[in-house]
């Protein structure tokens, strides 16, 4: 069997609860060697220090991932006050040193003041690009450069709990934000300096931890030859997102991007839905426009 063969032939998801100490490239690469496919790749990147959910998808699967991050990722992080590194983590090189004589009352104010849409300025050693360069290269040849700050949402911070130096919590928030940016700028605006020295991915979208398996578990079911024993179908990946079921010529119409008159039309306009075959696979998925729809993506084929 060739490689294109098998790259049709395993579709789907794993739901990976990471371990520290491996990047989420190297997650992709392990498991795309085994099941001989290049078309392997992660929802929403997970430093090496953090562990946690990180969804990988393979084979067609692969195009669905836009849909699948709803948008809103959930954290428990630990800050450590005092310590300013230059990677906004413990991987990084200690900058400063403050001692900590900060009032559990100001520590709840000033994470207070992280909710709802705030300018955040990401880390300079992160993969964001500035003129097609990632920022980490440029910051590892020690280059002067302006990080422009980027509007991120956070939703909610609860559960804190506060251990001096430690400052623990929940966090739910939209895509892009950074918790170490979250760190460093708690520890600046309390004047003491902090970085992020714990970090694990609770949620991606509509997927929690509790539902994760360990990246031993499904390198070994791979090995076993059931590579599918822990592999999720597209509809299971996308459960936000309603389906439409058709049959027919229908199939073959939406397989070419041809739309069908009324297909859809329950839905408000800016709705997402899924339009699967008889056999319950995903063909295209769109969005719903004043009574009739655009597609987002056509699978179909792929």
């Amino acid at each position: 069997m060739n490689m294109k063969q098998k790259e049709q032939k395993i579709s789907g998801g794993y739901l990976i609860n990471k371990p520290q100490g491996i990047t989420s490239r190297q997650v992709d690469n392990r498991i795309g060697r085994l099941l001989r496919t290049r078309r392997v790749g992660h929802i929403g990147t997970l430093d090496p220090l953090a562990e946690g959910l990180i969804p990988v998808l393979v084979g067609y699967s692969t195009r669905i991932a836009p849909f699948l991050d709803s948008g809103i990722k959930a954290y428990r992080g630990e800050i450590s006050l005092g310590i300013t590194t230059d990677t906004d983590d413990s991987e990084g090189e200690i900058i400063e040193r403050h001692p900590v004589d900060i009032s559990v009352t100001k520590i709840f104010e000033v994470l207070k003041s992280f909710l709802g849409e705030i300018a955040q300025v990401p880390p300079k050693f992160s993969a964001k690009k500035i003129d097609g360069v990632r920022m980490y290269k440029r910051a590892r040849r020690g280059e002067d450069f302006v990080i422009q700050p980027k509007k991120v949402t956070v939703y909610s911070i609860e559960n804190v709990e506060i251990d001096m130096p430690k400052v623990r919590f929940d966090i739910e928030c939209g895509t892009g934000t950074y918790l170490r940016a979250i760190a460093r700028d708690l520890g600046n605006i309390l004047g003491c300096g902090g970085h992020l020295s714990a970090l694990l991915r609770t949620r991606v979208g509509p997927h929690i931890i509790t539902d994760a398996v360990t990246l031993d578990n499904v390198i070994e079911s791979i090995e076993k030859g059931e590579p599918k024993k822990y592999l999720l179908t597209n509809t299971e990946l996308i459960p936000h997102i309603p389906c439409v079921r058709i049959d027919g010529m229908k199939v073959w119409r939406v397989s070419q991007g041809q739309i069908i008159p009324r297909l859809g039309s329950q839905f408000q306009p800016g709705q997402l839905f899924a339009i699967i075959d008889p056999h319950g696979n995903i063909i295209a998925i769109a969005e719903s426009v004043n009574g009739a729809y655009r597609y987002r993506r056509v699978l179909a084929g792929n």
